[in-house]
């Protein structure tokens, strides 16, 4: 492949609105049937939800990568929880002034950028 991290960007692209299709779906759920009550506890949960999901694709057919597989979840899992911190603690402040599920998708979006760049360069370096 003439530009692999290119191509790389691309899967991750496609797994990652794979994973935000099924993020964004247990998010709706869990608010909008009232499973969950705390729409922050929810959030946790649907990212919990494409973590697993964003991890396996990406480790075992983007990045192909089976060797260092506890570490290298240990590391996409921080990644993650640094995300799903930013981005609960910005629902618990932002809810108030925004509709919540574009506030999540927004937020989604911007977390998305942020935890591909951490993981092309630490996660799977």
């Amino acid at each position: 492949m003439r530009f692999p991290a290119l191509w790389n960007l691309l899967v991750y692209g496609i797994f990652g609105v794979c994973g935000a299709v099924i993020e964004y779906s247990f998010f709706y759920l869990l608010t909008q049937y009232k499973i969950v009550e705390k729409v922050e506890l929810a959030n946790i949960i649907a990212a919990l939800v494409g973590f697993i999901f964003t991890f396996s694709m990406n480790t075992f057919l983007n990045f192909k990568k089976k060797d260092k597989l506890f570490r290298r979840l240990l590391s996409y899992g921080s990644v993650c929880v640094c995300g799903i911190a930013f981005s609960t603690l910005m629902i618990y402040l932002l809810k108030p002034f925004a509709n919540l599920y574009l506030l999540k998708l927004g937020l989604m979006i911007i977390v998305s950028i942020m935890q591909f760049i951490l993981n092309k360069f630490i996660t799977y370096r």
